[in-house]
């Protein structure tokens, strides 16, 4: 062993650890308390999440401190939003979830303890790490969330096929008397206006993260015969609409129709028209790629447009 401690050793040891180790782990490799706080001291390491330590120069993510917090709270099961990120769900909240029995005391800062006793189906494994089942992780995220961001992520776990709209609302009922049912009842009432209002949500959200500017939900449109109607996304400035259909909306005959004869209204007044499906909104980087290369083709047009109609002044 060296004097500074078995370094290779705790590197192996970290390797298997997504690059995480404890204090206790350091000590098993020779460090002693004065080698850790140093190595603390000078950046060599950092504290990911209480006694849970990585080399220096390690980005601090939500999803590293779940593993750390994991690693450092054995048995515990990542849950809500921790559990929603292992299944590719963006949540807003960056804090670590777990559930723990409920005889168990737990005090991390940053990390929100749950106490219960979780049914077998409701716990699975996925990377080495204990969290709940898809369905259990939707219902607890969406408790918990603000009612915007829940809706979202219930939209999204619904398109991952995670969960069912019809799973979700079967589970409320053993939901009742415990905290949180009021979140969820709200949110089914909210997804029971129309499968359209999801799949808009889902691109809005999308256009939020991704920073895109410029757009106005419900945009109204006339043209010589009044009112057209109201955009799902409008780029007023550049004259582009983005139409948005939901999963079920070619069902109904005369709202198909109903739909063309309005685009040719738009089209016919001087918009370009983008329209998505449900489908198409499972590729979000595709969607919101054509929709940013439109809104500059069309920039550029206007600009040439521009130039030309001052070149024959």
């Amino acid at each position: 062993m060296t004097r500074g401690g078995d370094q290779l050793r705790l590197d192996q040891m970290a390797a298997e650890q997504a690059g995480l180790f404890t204090r206790v782990q350091a000590r098993e490799c020779g460090y002693s308390d004065d080698q850790i706080r140093r190595r603390l001291r000078t950046g060599d390491w950092q504290v990911v999440l209480g006694k849970v330590l990585v080399r220096g120069g390690r980005v601090v993510t939500a999803r590293l401190r779940d593993r750390a917090v994991h690693l450092g709270v054995p048995g515990a099961v990542l849950c809500g939003p921790s559990a929603a990120r292992r299944y590719g769900l963006d949540v807003s909240d960056g804090r670590s979830w777990i559930t723990v029995g409920p005889g168990r005391r737990v005090r991390l800062d940053g990390v929100e303890v749950r106490r219960a006793d979780l049914p077998d189906d409701d716990i699975t494994m996925a990377d080495g790490l204990l969290l709940t089942s898809p369905a259990r992780t939707v219902l607890d995220c969406v408790r918990v969330l603000p009612p915007d961001d829940a809706d979202v992520l219930l939209d999204r776990a619904i398109q991952a096929r995670l969960i069912t709209f019809d799973e979700f609302v079967g589970k409320i009922g053993a939901e009742v008397g415990r905290h949180g049912v009021r979140a969820l009842v709200g949110a089914v009432r909210r997804h029971a206006l129309g499968a359209r209002s999801t799949a808009e949500r889902l691109l809005v959200g999308e256009l939020r993260r991704r920073r895109i500017k410029g757009w106005r939900t419900n945009l109204p449109v006339h043209d010589a015969d009044g009112l057209i109607g109201a955009l799902d996304l409008g780029f007023e400035e550049v004259l582009l609409a983005v139409e948005v259909d939901g999963r079920a909306w070619h069902s109904a005959g005369d709202r198909f129709q109903h739909d063309r004869t309005r685009q040719n209204r738009l089209v016919r007044a001087g918009w370009t028209v983008l329209r998505f499906t449900w489908h198409d909104l499972r590729d979000m980087e595709r969607v919101t790629t054509l929709i940013t290369e439109m809104v500059h083709r069309l920039r550029r047009r206007q600009a040439d447009h521009g130039r030309s109609s001052g070149a024959r002044h």
